[in-house]
């Protein structure tokens, strides 16, 4: 599949890299033509955005998840993304912008320990949560903190000891929540009987650090690359 990607951008790089060129000249000369003028759009800010724009930021980087699993893996990417550009630019994580999104089922790993300790027999079978961290989650946010039974890591990665939220947080990385799956939740926990809307106030009031509810992650997705971070899916 590489092989073949690469292939292509072969076969198309030339001439996607001139046009590039040539819409942005046009761009920033004020002199676009109607086909070039789809290329010059740029997005209207939106005031409930603004927390995306952190001030001095050298680089920009959003880590969209959907899964359990995905979840647990953007807090890797994250960490990974953080240490390399202290350890190979010399850049400070307050140089930095970082975005993890928990969107899907990944979301509820946006919850604090509160919400887990009530509800997360549930959500371990919904995210499909394995091992020690489906017994952990009976409890806590298993990725909230970090898992003292968790293995040293391999020789030449002694820095990666700890992506957990809190950890990240710590270092500025700000957490995205999905609003539509936050609703969606306290639906199915309130069943047919329970109060869905005093669990969806529950959950929102209930975040993790530097976590903030957004209206949908997927706008969270779109509007983190408006606002110039570069954006890699996890899954």
């Amino acid at each position: 599949m590489e092989e073949f990607r690469a292939d292509r951008r072969r076969l198309i790089g030339a001439g996607m890299v001139a046009a590039a060129a040539g819409m942005a000249a046009a761009c920033s000369s004020g002199a676009e033509s109607k086909g070039s003028a789809a290329a010059c759009w740029n997005a209207t800010a939106d005031d409930q955005d603004s927390w995306l724009d952190k001030p001095g930021t050298r680089h920009r980087m959003a880590f969209d998840s959907v899964s359990g699993d995905g979840g647990s893996e953007a807090l890797g990417y994250a960490d990974n993304f953080i240490h390399v550009n202290e350890s190979d630019y010399g850049l400070k994580p307050e140089q930095l912008g970082v975005v993890v999104i928990f969107r899907h089922m990944s979301t509820p790993y946006g919850y604090n320990d509160a919400i887990w300790s009530k509800y997360g027999n549930k959500f371990i079978e919904a995210m499909k949560l394995k091992d020690n961290a489906a017994k952990r989650a009976a409890t806590m946010n298993p990725r909230l903190s970090k898992d003292p039974a968790d293995k040293p890591p391999p020789k030449g990665l002694e820095w990666a000891t700890d992506d957990s939220i809190s950890k990240l947080a710590s270092k500025g990385v700000q957490f995205a929540v999905c609003g539509l799956a936050t609703k969606v939740i306290a639906g199915l926990l309130a069943g047919k009987t329970g109060d869905a809307a005093a669990i969806e106030a529950e959950l929102r009031s209930n975040l993790v650090p530097n976590a903030r509810i957004v209206p949908a992650g997927i706008s969270a997705v779109n509007r983190a690359q408006e606002h110039g971070y570069s954006f890699a899916y996890v899954g």
